[in-house]
């Protein structure tokens, strides 16, 4: 009897031993299948310092297939020892194509202007941004409408259609 109890022991044993060895090769291979599709982040800052430094602010940070889109998209900027800020409610950052789409109530603050417009989109890499929408450009003393704004930030230049200026004196 005392035989017998050993010899199924110890096959349980073995046959514990030979299902767990399965069971690893099996979940190795089905985690092989396995492919990350989205990931979320809530209440988040992104901070950086290359020649200029940067501080980005959002409600939600979604990753989905090669771009990152930003809910209430908030970025102060540090150029020159001038803070710049840039909002929207919406932006969409697309990896493959280094280009930020900035989408609703977009607004960039400058130390002496201030842009709005509803969307407009940023070649990152090239350091240029244009739309086809209507924008206001303001300032203590004056107010510029217009519409199909450029605006290349290397040579620090600014176009725009269809202008109309308001000057208030001082």
């Amino acid at each position: 009897m005392k035989g017998k109890i050993i010899s199924y022991t110890v096959i349980f044993f073995i046959l514990v031993l030979l299902f767990s060895q399965i069971s690893q090769i099996f979940e190795k291979t089905e985690l092989k299948n396995i492919s990350y599709k989205k990931g979320e982040i809530y209440n988040f800052i992104i901070s950086g310092i290359d020649t200029d430094s940067y501080i980005l602010r959002g409600d939600k940070l979604i990753q989905d297939d090669g771009k990152f889109i930003i809910a209430s998209f908030n970025l102060e900027y540090l150029k020159n020892g001038e803070n710049i800020f840039i909002r929207s409610d919406k932006g969409i950052y697309n990896t493959a194509k280094d280009i930020l789409d900035l989408e609703g109530n977009v607004r960039i603050v400058s130390q002496n202007l201030s842009i709005e417009t509803e969307i407009l989109k940023i070649l990152v890499k090239e350091r240029r941004a244009f739309n086809t929408k209507p924008v206001k450009m303001y300032s203590s003393n004056m107010e510029t409408f217009g519409s199909n704004i450029f605006i290349n930030l290397k040579k620090e230049m600014l176009k725009l259609e269809n202008v109309k200026t308001v000057y208030r004196g001082s």
